[in-house]
């Protein structure tokens, strides 16, 4: 029988440490197994007569278009926590003739608060507007009940808008990337659809007995095209000097 490969396989990823799966990819656009070897030759004269092969390696490769933000972690060595952190908060605000009437719409991180007018592009920056007593000062601010501002009569004397740019504290799925964490070993499943010439499809699955992904990652945010993720992970032995497992299901 012969057979042909129109799939990109779903996979289940388990962590060596744990022996229990932690992802199941079932979303990759592409996916890839590649081994190499190098090779040492005896000549006859000037043919190669004999060759000896040595050092195999193994590669496996997978681009996503869309992907659990538990697969960007991974890659970092690290996992997905919930924790209280700071996010930074741009907030555009208008301002009524005498300068009330602009409200915040959540209570800054304390000494984080920084506005600016808004000039009538709605991004460039005019003048800033700092804390101070409004009632007698041009471009002074104040804020009452941690989010009801209040900005002098003269600087408004007609209505406008400013933009306010804060901290806000919160709890929020995070990881972080830092200069001693890597990626750990993995066992990968790999299922994947081979179809005959008779046109049935068999299932197969490639069984990566010891892996480890690559540290490196590229995000491109493009507005005009969908981001990839690719993942290469190194295919290495296990204690038995076994690489791979082939088995049609």
């Amino acid at each position: 029988m012969l057979y042909g490969i129109k799939d990109a396989a779903n996979m289940q990823i388990i962590p060596l440490a744990t022996g229990k799966p932690s992802l199941y990819v079932n979303y990759a656009k592409t996916s890839s197994i590649d081994f190499t070897s190098e090779e040492v030759y005896a000549y006859n004269k000037t043919t190669k007569a004999i060759r000896w092969d040595k050092n195999r390696e193994g590669t496996f490769k997978t681009d996503m278009e869309i992907f659990e933000t538990k697969v960007i972690a991974l890659l970092f060595g690290t996992a997905i926590s919930t924790a209280t952190m700071s996010v930074a908060k741009r907030e555009v605000l208008d301002v009524a003739a005498g300068g009330s009437g602009a409200e915040l719409s959540a209570t800054p991180k304390a000494g984080s608060l920084t506005i600016f007018i808004l000039d009538s592009d709605q991004i460039s920056h005019g003048t800033e507007q700092t804390v101070g007593t409004p009632l007698t000062t041009e471009n002074k601010y104040s804020i009452a009940n941690n989010t009801e501002l209040t900005f002098n009569t003269t600087t408004f004397a007609s209505a406008g808008k400013v933009v306010c740019y804060y901290l806000l504290d919160g709890s929020h799925p995070t990881f972080t990337v830092d200069n001693v964490s890597f990626p750990g070993g993995y066992k990968i499943y790999a299922d994947s659809a081979i179809r005959g010439t008779d046109q049935v499809d068999k299932y197969v699955q490639y069984q990566l007995l010891n892996c480890k992904p690559k540290s490196n990652v590229s995000l491109t945010m493009d507005a005009d095209n969908v981001a990839t993720l690719s993942i290469e992970w190194d295919i290495l032995s296990d204690s038995a000097g076994n690489m791979m497992h082939y088995v049609e299901v």
